[in-house]
């Protein structure tokens, strides 16, 4: 758990510059908000990486939906893990785009414009980590992997 929870806390340091959430925040309820496909932009919009406002919302969705997932798997590190993969898929433009700026030095841009969304964040930030499917499955070396390839900083 130690390493799981090490990696999320790097992660939303970089992005938002705080621990993992303030704990008076509840968790967000509800089912996930769906994600639009990444080409469904228009044809003269700029890249994901340099759309703050874009990124930033397409972010908080994947903390969100991260969080719904571990919530609807509760232990069941399978359910989890396949979630995971699913999410890998739909969010790989924010992922792409966020690899990208922290490589590029921009990191500080990016928490700049995900400020207006730190109650969002904190509370999907704060479902993640005290969820069911973290506390069992961070021994699964799978569920570490698909945790690791869609939220832990690259390297």
């Amino acid at each position: 758990m130690a390493r799981m929870t090490r990696r999320c806390a790097v992660v939303i340091a970089l992005w938002l510059g705080t621990g993992c959430g303030n704990p008076s925040k509840p968790a967000p309820a509800g089912s996930p908000p769906s994600a639009p496909p990444a080409d469904a932009q228009p044809a003269d919009a700029q890249p994901i990486d340099r759309d703050y406002a874009r990124l930033t919302e397409r972010a908080v969705e994947l903390y969100e939906a991260v969080a719904e997932a571990f919530r609807a798997a509760g232990t069941d590190c399978a359910r989890a893990t396949a979630r995971l993969g699913e999410l890998s898929v739909t969010y790989k433009d924010v992922v792409t785009a966020n690899a990208k700026i922290l490589h590029e030095g921009r990191a500080r841009e990016l928490k700049q414009a995900l400020a207006k969304h730190s109650d969002r964040f904190d509370a999907a930030a704060k479902a993640i980590m005290e969820s069911r499917a973290m506390a069992e499955c961070y021994k699964d070396a799978a569920f570490t992997q698909a945790f690791d390839d869609l939220v832990a900083a690259p390297p």
